[in-house]
């Protein structure tokens, strides 16, 4: 049986904790549970917005990116742009930004 990882909200600049507003199903699907939306990713755009929702600071995302899939940091870096770049457009990455 396969449990379900519990995150820990990140904490805020005011110390306190953001909400955690994104739900995963899998490594494709996420639900949004604030615009009701579900959107369907590669798992590397999963792991991304998981990463940042658990916390992970944004200058360390491309050494964990580096780390999981054993790629160069240039090309961490330019993932990390695409995604952001086809993102920009929905508040739900607002919301996991730290």
């Amino acid at each position: 049986m396969r449990t379900r990882k519990k995150l820990k909200a990140p904490v805020g600049k005011t110390g306190t904790a953001k909400p955690l507003t994104l739900r995963f199903y899998g490594d494709e699907f996420i639900f949004d549970t604030v615009s009701g939306m579900f959107y369907r990713t590669s798992p590397t755009a999963s792991f991304i917005l998981r990463a940042l929702q658990s916390g992970t600071r944004p200058e360390r995302l491309a050494d964990e990116i580096q780390g999981r899939y054993g790629i160069s940091r240039a090309v961490a870096v330019r993932d990390i742009e695409l995604l952001r770049n086809d993102l920009a457009g929905i508040e739900a990455l607002d919301r996991v930004r730290t």
